[in-house]
Formats: structure tokens, sequence, C-alpha cells
């Protein structure tokens, strides 16, 4: 599919030499159209790949948090004090997930 006006043939009033270069000048300009769709669809997917992983992450931290928080709590029956550090706990496995999720996934 040609971007340009009109097809390129011998009718043009252009001599041989400048119908030739033209042609040559359209195939490379929809060559590089081509590389160029190629490469934002790969970018796109690459995108939608990397943030269905940092959900993915995201999700299997959480889960983990929420059952170390659960297990903390039973344990600590009715402790204050051991509830604080299943509290503590969490809080340092959430700090470690995210800076890993953030390390893999951020800049």
């Amino acid at each position: 599919m040609s971007l340009l006006p009109a097809l390129l043939n011998d009718d043009t009033g252009l001599n041989r030499r400048q119908v030739e270069k033209a042609r040559r000048a359209q195939a490379a300009t929809e060559l590089h159209l081509f590389g160029y769709t190629l490469e934002t669809h790969t970018l796109a997917e690459m995108d939608r790949l990397d943030s269905q992983a940092a959900g993915d992450a995201s999700r299997a931290a959480l889960d983990e948090e929420i059952d170390l928080l659960e297990h903390g709590l039973a344990r600590a029956g009715g402790s204050a004090a051991k509830a604080e550090l299943a509290a503590r706990r969490v809080e340092r496995l959430a700090n470690i997930n995210d800076r890993r999720i953030t390390q893999r996934f951020g800049s």
C-alpha cells in the first residue's frame, strides 16, 4: 500500500531515472514504516507483559504478607506484644517485597 497520492508509472512526465528514484524512495519509506509498526507492537506487548508480571508479583507478595499476618495473629492469642511482633515481621516482609518488586520492575 502506497502512501503516495498517485501510483508511479511511465506516464508521470518524469524520465525513467526519476521514476526509478521515486520508486526506491517509496519502497524505502514503506519498509521503514513496516519496521516502525513492528517495533511499536513489540514495545506495546513488552509493556503488557511487564504490567502483568508486576501485578502477579504484587499479588503474590500481598498473599504472603496476609498469610504471615494471619499466622502471627493466631499465634499471638490475645497478647498485644505478640501481635506487635507479628506486625513488625509483616512490615519487614512488605518492605523487602516492595524493594524487590521496585528493583525488578522499576526503571
